[in-house]
Parts: C-alpha cells; sequence; structure tokens
C-alpha cells in the first residue's frame, strides 16, 4: 500500500481506538513513506478487539505498539463478515499482549461463581438505563459509576471494559459490585 492509497491520518492511533470503540470486524491496512522508505502494516480486529499485528517481519504486541505511536499516514479498514455463534476469542495474552492484570502485577483473578474468570465475564444492566442512572444520583455514586453502567451492553467483557476506561479489572470489578448493590447490575 503506497501512501496515496487510502485515507489520512495524523494520529494512527486515534483510527485504532475509534475500530475498538465500534466494535468492527476487519482488517486495517496501513502505510507511510518516511526516511525515503516505504512502510505497512495491517491490524486485524475481530468485534473490536485486535487480534493481529504485523509491520514489515515484526508481529504481535512489538508491531502493534510501533503501529500505534504511528503519526501521519494511510490507513484502509476492509470489513469482514463473521458468524455470530463463533466461539470467544482467546484474550490478547495468548498472543502475547499482555492485559492489564499482569501490568498492574496481579498474577491472578479470583473465578466467579458460573466459573469463568472474571476478565471473560459480560457484565450487563438489569434495570433500563434511565433508572439506573437514577439509582446512581441517588446513591451518589461516582462519575466512573456512570460511565462503566453506560459502556454495559452485555457482550463487553470485563478487560474490554478495564481498556475501555483505562482502568485495572479490579477497580472495574470494585465499581461493578456497586452497581450490584443496587440492583443495577447481577452479581459476579
Amino acid at each position: 500500500m503506497s501512501q496515496r492509497h487510502g485515507t489520512a491520518t495524523n494520529q494512527l492511533n486515534n483510527i485504532i481506538q475509534v475500530l475498538q470503540l465500534g466494535r468492527k470486524t476487519g482488517v486495517l491496512y496501513v502505510g507511510r513513506d518516511s526516511n525515503m522508505k516505504s512502510e505497512e502494516g495491517s491490524i486485524t480486529f475481530v468485534y473490536g478487539q485486535i487480534t493481529s499485528a504485523y509491520i514489515g517481519q515484526l508481529a504481535g504486541q512489538t508491531a502493534l505498539n510501533i503501529l500505534s505511536a504511528w503519526g501521519p499516514c494511510h490507513f484502509t479498514f476492509l470489513p469482514t463478515q463473521m458468524e455470530r455463534n463463533t466461539k470467544p476469542l482467546p484474550d490478547q495474552t495468548s498472543m502475547g499482549f499482555s492485559s492489564t492484570a499482569e501490568k498492574e502485577g496481579q498474577t491472578s483473578l479470583p473465578q466467579s461463581p458460573s466459573g469463568s474468570m472474571p476478565g471473560q465475564a459480560a457484565p450487563q444492566r438489569l434495570k433500563a438505563a434511565d433508572e439506573a442512572l437514577s439509582l446512581l444520583e441517588r446513591a451518589s455514586l461516582s462519575r466512573m459509576h456512570r460511565h462503566l453502567l453506560l459502556l454495559l451492553d452485555g457482550q463487553r467483557t470485563i478487560a474490554e471494559l478495564s481498556r475501555l476506561m483505562n482502568r485495572g479489572e479490579g477497580e472495574i470489578l470494585r465499581l461493578l459490585r456497586d452497581l450490584a448493590q443496587l440492583g443495577i447490575t447481577e452479581r459476579l
């Protein structure tokens, strides 16, 4: 892909975040010309989760780190359709991406009553958004609680919520427990 093809951006990381938040599935092809050489890479997304990244001979987290730091470049996103009945993707640690828990020095997380790891659980609201927000206000819970409440859709995992809110999984679990005490979410 030469720099003349695709859409221009000044910060590739912004495009990556939009695709993650939009839970897009497909391949992001990127390219730029710098220092008299052309560089190309790609990042694969499945429902907003990054499953692979490549630049030249590099792959995985190293490639993603380099691509995320790119400034001016051109990109093309080619969406793909996936069947809704696919099994869950392995988390990013299985392909060399470190989880938030590892970055914070946590070695393991307690399992939820269902037996799944909390980072893999996908909490959902039990109340309508209006009613839930009203309960939050009456309980004087924080803005962070409100932010989490609005992200809950029954499909985003705790690991995803942690990444989207830029908070550790432990803190997300604490916020979820507060919401569960009000009957807004299910107990994990």
